[in-house]
């Protein structure tokens, strides 16, 4: 399912999910780093992380789907 992530109001690009560690990778091109605060970001330095609301509740849905057929 598509899921939008914004880091300080900037759409992202998501790369990949990796489910055992929780570690979203995005992918930041030149021109987004040259138009954007987030060139100035260093590895460890806190951000404002936004997600669609949609994957909110598709996450809800699928963790209630895999309660239920426990």
């Amino acid at each position: 399912f598509p899921v939008t992530i914004r880091i300080y109001g900037v759409s992202l690009t998501v790369g990949s999910f990796e489910d055992g560690s929780n570690l979203v990778t995005v992918w930041l091109i030149p021109e987004t780093l040259a138009k954007t605060n987030l060139g100035g970001k260093r590895p460890g330095d806190l951000v404002n992380v936004e997600v669609d609301i949609l994957a909110k509740y598709v996450e809800r849905l699928t963790s209630k789907g895999a309660q239920n057929a426990e």
